[in-house]
């Protein structure tokens, strides 16, 4: 194999004939060449899965995505030789044997074992194993083997719920500098404030950084992405760049959430998203929670009631909606049937963008 391809990145993968023929229609010959540079562990293995899951998304019809990385012309080229490899293999099973069936079939299930294992060798119990394996203290571990959630108090104060099927470690007294926990699972934090002792979760290939908040963790073993869901406070996301000195934190850049929002770190592009929740709640505190109720109020007020309410950026053209008024009763609505009655009234669309919500266009009826 072509030693320039450890110079690759996703872009130069996605351009390759070798990378996606052998995608689309691998091969005996083709996938010992591909396993042989696998095999070297080369410095560039996240470009390749990175690439792997953007002709992935194309192949779905999920090109939003790729178009952050190679131009509309190499995505179309790709989908028109997606759709001719499509074509070729719409071969009627009359025409293939039982042997032959029986053959493909063993081939298309060994090739996705061997890409599960290249995919996923780096996985959170081998994750969760390694971490443990690396550390010299004395932890205290807890498996949740049951059919419920189990509560656990730490030495500190903070709660942790665990969901079935989950574990966590922890020392079972907390460093003056920073108190650690590791997860392999799912678990929801409520975690005492302390300001001189950061509160850190580690589970799978991300560490999530905290000095008093609530939040979840989501890190399963066979699950791709890796879900940090905030409720309060404020949590920072990022890479996990393995163990540090004790007087040291780890200094990677990442995601900062805020309440409703959410980071989902994909293993297999090794990227961060970050997106508003799949149901806010409302943060306000009740005595400054608004009626919901409106009369002929301008819409920018509602906005504001609703940032405020929610936690939510909300974007618009204020001067454009400056004259727009409501007139509705939004006291049962979920947050996005609020955004939709707002967006109905003044004749807008919207999209949650990167953790705040983004309205497009407006008029005045």
């Amino acid at each position: 194999m072509d030693q320039t391809l450890d110079n690759y990145v996703a872009a130069d993968f996605l351009l390759s004939d070798d990378f996606v023929g052998h995608q689309l229609e691998p091969t005996p010959e083709t996938a010992l060449r591909w396993d042989a540079w696998l095999a070297g562990n080369p410095p560039n293995l996240h470009e390749w899965k990175r690439a792997v899951y953007l002709l992935d998304s194309i192949r779905l019809g999920l090109s939003g995505y790729a178009g952050h990385v190679i131009s509309d012309e190499v995505i179309e080229s790709l989908l028109a030789r997606i759709r001719e490899t499509n074509a070729r293999q719409a071969v009627p099973l009359r025409r293939i044997s039982y042997s032959k069936w029986i053959a493909a079939a063993m081939l298309l299930l060994l090739s996705g074992l061997l890409a599960y294992w290249w995919l996923g060798r780096k996985g959170s119990e081998s994750y969760y194993a390694n971490r443990m394996a690396g550390l010299h203290a004395e932890l205290t571990e807890r498996v949740n083997s049951g059919s419920s959630v189990e509560t656990i108090v730490l030495s500190d104060s903070s709660v942790v719920r665990l969901t079935p099927g989950s574990r966590i470690s922890y020392k079972p007294s907390f460093d003056a500098a920073r108190r650690e926990v590791y997860l392999s699972g799912e678990a929801d934090f409520k975690v005492a404030r302390d300001g001189r002792r950061p509160f850190l979760v580690y589970a799978n290939e991300v560490v999530t950084r905290v000095l008093g908040t609530q939040f979840t963790v989501r890190a399963f073993d066979a699950e791709a992405q890796v879900l940090v869901n905030v409720s309060s406070g404020q949590v920072s996301v990022s890479k996990d760049d393995g163990p540090v000195a004790k007087d040291q934190l780890q200094s990677r850049s990442g995601l900062l959430l805020l309440p409703n929002q959410q980071a989902v770190f994909s293993r297999q592009a090794d990227e961060f998203s970050k997106s508003i929740v799949p149901e806010p709640r409302v943060i306000a505190p009740a005595r400054q929670m608004p009626s919901f109720e409106y009369d002929a109020v301008p819409v920018s007020q509602v906005i504001r009631e609703l940032e405020g309410a929610y936690g939510i950026s909300i974007v618009y053209n204020k001067e454009q909606l400056q004259n727009c008024q409501l007139s509705a009763s939004l006291k049962t609505e979920t947050f996005e049937e609020k955004i939709r009655v707002i967006c109905a009234t003044i004749n807008a669309d919207y999209q949650k963008l990167d953790g705040q919500v983004v309205i497009h266009g407006g008029e005045c009826r």
